[in-house]
């Protein structure tokens, strides 16, 4: 019986793995994401700006008529912006990550010694290196 599952659960993998990714595929996924933070670092800026604004100005109007609700709203808004801020670091990290492992992969031809005609020859070979740093 243990046979049985055992075949079921190893027939069961996947024909078509995903294709790996190539340097090229990480260096755009690096940049997307590094433009994707800086683009969130600058509408939390711009929304943490407008919410002080906001405060700033309905402060000096409570004094004259006692409301409230404006300056809710404008902790609201700074709030946002504070979040979507603190929301870039992590697409930062990433965006160097990415970058790293671009830099780590790299296709080349590597010249092989193979044997043809009872000599030895070096033939090119495509070859892909990873950088591993330890």
């Amino acid at each position: 019986m243990a046979t049985v599952l055992f075949f079921s659960e190893s027939f069961g993998q996947p024909t078509n793995p995903a294709r790996s990714l190539s340097k090229q595929d990480y260096l755009t996924k690096s940049k997307k994401q590094k433009t994707g933070a800086w683009g969130l670092l600058g509408f939390g800026a711009a929304m943490l700006v407008g919410g002080t604004i906001i405060a700033a100005s309905e402060t000096g109007d409570r004094w004259n008529e006692g409301g409230d609700e404006g300056l809710e709203a404008a902790g609201v808004v700074a709030a946002l912006g504070i979040a979507a801020m603190a929301g870039s670091i992590p697409l930062f990290a990433a965006s160097g990550k990415n970058k790293r492992k671009a830099a780590s992969l790299s296709f080349n031809n590597m010249r092989t010694p193979q044997i043809k005609n009872s000599s030895l020859v070096y033939r090119p070979m495509p070859a892909v290196s990873l950088k591993v740093n330890l």
